[in-house]
Order: C-alpha cells, then structure tokens, then sequence
C-alpha cells in the first residue's frame, strides 16, 4: 500500500478519534508560584494531609502540578482543585515494571481545594524531596523547576496507541479495502508510506488528555488488566533547548504517560492510575 491507498483511510481515522486535548509548553523565563501549575521544585501540599510515601516510607517527589483554576480545561478535568504527579527517589523515577497501577512508588493526587495561603516554608517544613536539592538530578527526568504554559488543541489517535492498527483495519475493510491478516501493517506499508503516517500524527510533546506516544510499545497491549485505562491523563516527553540544555529527560530520550479510566476520570477517582515510562 502506498501513501494514494492510505490517505481515505487515514482521513476517516481522523473524524473518529478527534479529541480535545491540552498542550503544555514548558516556560523557561516564567518562576512559578508554590500553586502554579509547574514542573518540578515544591508541591503544593496541605500539610494537615499525610504527604504521599512509598509503602517503606519514603517520600515521592513532585513531578508536575497543574492547577485546574488557572485554565479552562472542558468538560473531562475538574473545574477545581489541583492535580498532583508524584514519582519515587530512584533511578527509575518509581516505575514498577511489574505492576505498573500499582501506586506505591508514584501517585496521583486530585486536591478538591487551593489553599493559596499555604507558604514554601510550611511545606518545606515536613522535609520532602526536591528536584532541586543536591544529588537529586538522577532520580527525576526534570532537570529544574519550570512554569508550564497551557494551550487547548485538537489530537487524533496515532500508531503509537495499540488500538491504532484494529481501527485501521476496520476502516480499510468498510473502504473495500482487503488487508492480510497476520502482517502487521509495518508489513504491509511501504517504508515511505509508514513513516508518513506515523509523521502525520505524532502525539510527541506534553499533554494532558489526547492520545499517547511510546518510544517502544504500549503497556496496555500486553497486559489485558492494563485495557481498563483506556484514557491518556498526563503525558511528560523528554525535551531539549539548546539555550538550556535538557529541560526533561526520561534515560535516553524517553517519555512518561499517565492512564486512568474514563469513567473513573469524570467522577474524579484518581485511585487506579497506570503509569508508564520508555525510552530508545
């Protein structure tokens, strides 16, 4: 098949997966607030809260915050409150590879309520980690603690997500389109082709909501369990200045995504969470 024979077909997956997603750029001359959405340096925290741990009683450390009174984000996100991503002190950034829902050495954390009173110094006060603390760097992809600015934009599914090529199929089929099964589609594209459809819809950079990007392969197709967090949450990719340097960096080059159910999402239940990291 070549790039003719695809584009109907590419053109139909379009209309069908169309969705409002949130695009997040990292603002390297902006200093964020302790409550401003951000990457890196001190959560917000309720500090009349018990502060998220590992089950050994480590502390995490903040990954991102984005606060959800500072930008209409639709009908999916809550109108209020704060959503926090926590990963582990270790060297990979608390990623169980075994059980990747399980929130032990990562967590979500939705707060309800701002309390825009709470100060750095309260919360430093209960000595949790930091990115910007000595020797810290190797535990986290965040290099420094970074504003984010936030942008709402179109996404469509890629062929990163596992259920790209059975959507793919199934359109081709309805187009009279015969594809033999048992060859994937890297197969049965041409190399050029394959490389222009992957190009056309990326799914690269950081979001919240959309679709996801994999340096490898999607957790969720190997794991039956894992098909229940059908909806990208948050996703940090690896990002680069040449002003600055890496701004994040997940090994080599990788990116980090955060799934949830939907269901679970619009009833504001941040309990069952998959969480994913890859690199080359």
């Amino acid at each position: 098949m070549n790039d003719n024979d695809i584009r109907p077909i590419m053109e139909e997956l379009k209309k069908r997966t169309k969705q409002e997603e949130f695009t997040l750029k990292i603002s390297t001359d902006k200093v964020p607030g302790l409550c401003d959405s951000k990457l890196g340096g001190i959560p917000y925290w309720d500090i009349q809260k018990k502060y998220p741990e590992n089950s050994h009683g480590g502390k995490l450390m903040l990954l991102s915050q984005i606060n959800l009174e500072q930008y209409d984000f639709g009908e999916l996100l809550p109108k209020k409150g704060m959503l926090q991503f926590f990963t582990g002190v270790d060297d990979v950034f608390g990623m169980d590879f075994d059980e990747q829902d399980k929130q032990d050495t990562f967590r979500v954390i939705y707060h309800e309520k701002v309390n825009y009173n709470t100060t750095k110094e309260a919360v430093m006060s209960i000595g949790i980690p930091s990115n910007l603390d000595e020797g810290m760097l190797e535990y986290t992809p965040v290099t420094k603690e970074y504003a984010l600015e936030i942008s709402k934009t179109e996404g469509y599914m890629g062929e990163s997500d596992h259920r790209f090529e059975s959507l793919f199929r199934e359109i081709a089929k309805e187009q009279g389109i015969a594809l033999q099964e048992g060859e994937s589609l890297y197969n049965l594209l041409e190399d050029k082709t394959y490389e222009q459809m992957v190009e056309e819809i990326p799914n690269t950079g950081h979001r919240l909501l959309g679709y996801p990007f994999f340096t490898q392969t999607d957790p969720r197709q190997f794991e039956e369990k894992y098909s229940y967090y059908d909806t990208l949450l948050f996703q940090l990719d690896s990002d680069y200045e040449d002003k600055y340097g890496d701004l994040v960096l997940w090994g080599d080059c990788g990116v980090g995504n955060f799934f949830i159910n939907k269901e679970d999402l619009k009833n504001c239940n941040f309990s069952k969470i998959l969480y994913n990291w890859d690199c080359c």
